[in-house]
């Protein structure tokens, strides 16, 4: 036997010395063993955003949160941290009707998250700019 399994790539390792691509690899030869493990495709969603890798990085959050159930207490936080991460890359695709879907989700799990709360105060602000923006911009002179 090669010694590896689906576990080896969640001890510090490339994503800590920062080597992103490598740790990309390494979490999808794990997943490859063990596709069930929602912190595989969370962690590489992480990798995928440092990368600016935003679209990659929200399928491996939906399939995490898919994995994720049902959803009890024991995989909470979990949820709230794949909401947050999932949310985030939404931000940064521009879609952020989904990203305070997300964050909606992620602060109703974890009232009490500062940095959650925080991001959802900017993102509805956010959102609410663009509708205003959006609304300026459909209103034509006569």
């Amino acid at each position: 036997s090669s010694g590896i399994n689906a576990e080896w790539p969640l001890r510090p390792g490339f994503y800590k010395m920062g080597n992103f691509p490598a740790a990309i690899n390494a979490y999808s030869e794990a997943i490859k063993i063990s596709p069930e493990l929602p912190k595989l495709y969370i962690n590489r969603a992480s990798c995928y955003i440092v990368l600016n890798l935003y679209d990659d990085a929200v399928i491996d959050c939906t399939r995490a949160l898919d994995l994720l159930t049902p959803p009890v207490e024991a995989n909470r936080l979990s949820r709230v941290r794949t909401l947050a991460k999932r949310g985030s890359a939404f931000c940064q695709l521009g879609s952020l009707n989904s990203a305070l879907e997300d964050y909606e989700l992620a602060s109703k799990l974890s009232p009490d998250n500062e940095p959650i709360k925080r991001d959802l105060e900017v993102l509805r602000a956010q959102t609410a700019d663009n509708a205003l923006l959006q609304e300026q911009s459909t209103i034509t002179v006569s």
